[in-house]
């Protein structure tokens, strides 16, 4: 469960706009984004622990996440980096340590500060994040 959340912690690191060039996006979606909402994601919710979890972008497409989960009435971090690209104005990839495969998956900004992800491998989950 925590290899999943994770990687759908990376995957949020991937987001879009609507009908901007790609520069552009990618401009977007640089910097520190916090988990602000989970929905529909098997056994996980937003709570004041998982709360601090955050995602980086950085200009060069690298990628670092926090993952904070609480293990024996502690709330600890596990960070984790990778890669990410735009294939679309709307459509990620990420490429996490520990997965053999690259995931994909849609971003949707409800504004400058505030994007939702939806992976293509659990098309009805999804995570919100705001810019930190």
């Amino acid at each position: 469960m925590k290899k999943i959340l994770i990687l759908f912690l990376s995957l949020s690191l991937f987001t879009a706009c609507s009908d901007d060039d790609d520069a552009s996006v990618e401009g977007n979606i640089v910097g520190t984004w916090l988990l602000v909402e989970a929905n529909n994601v098997p056994g996980f919710t937003v709570n004041e622990c998982t709360g601090r979890s955050t995602i980086t972008f950085n200009a060069d497409n690298t990628a670092s996440s926090t993952f904070y989960t609480m293990v024996e009435d502690n709330c600890v971090s596990d960070t984790d980096s990778g890669t990410w690209s735009s294939s679309s104005s709307s459509q990620y990839t990420i490429k996490i340590p520990g997965f053999d495969d690259p995931v994909t998956g849609t971003v949707v900004f409800n504004n400058e500060n505030k994007f939702t992800f939806t992976p293509n491998m659990l098309p009805g989950s999804s995570l919100t994040f705001e810019r930190n």
